[in-house]
């Protein structure tokens, strides 16, 4: 497998995951405005509901995280490899590492070959 096929496949898995986040949002969003509508439903069922719901956001977020990772990947190959990032849509931030959370750059060769192998 070349890079630039490893790339494309860590494109596809990140468009796949950002469809499959914004439906799952959506349908959050229309479940709680339901739920708060509802007079038939008790208050004490409606906050569990509501942190059911919060907890599957910040389920939402945490895959995010991932993503920005996969991003990351990409930038590195990319810039490695000399190969063109705009190729693969990734965004500034992932172009730009400066924080502390990020991970190493032995983290992501390890992450690297971990996927050719």
């Amino acid at each position: 497998m070349t890079y630039e096929e490893l790339l494309d496949e860590l494109k596809e898995v990140i468009k796949e995951t950002e469809v499959n986040a914004e439906v799952i949002h959506k349908n959050l969003e229309i479940i709680s405005s339901k739920v708060n509508e509802n007079d038939s439903i008790m208050s004490h069922e409606k906050t569990t509901i509501n942190e059911s719901i919060s907890e599957c956001l910040g389920v939402l977020q945490h895959q995010d995280i991932h993503r920005q990772k996969i991003e990351r990947v990409i930038s590195f190959v990319c810039d490695y490899n000399n190969i063109k990032k705009e190729k693969y849509d990734i965004s500034p931030v992932a172009k730009n590492i400066d924080s502390d959370e990020n991970m190493s750059e032995e983290d992501l060769e390890a992450l690297i070959k971990q996927m050719n192998s």
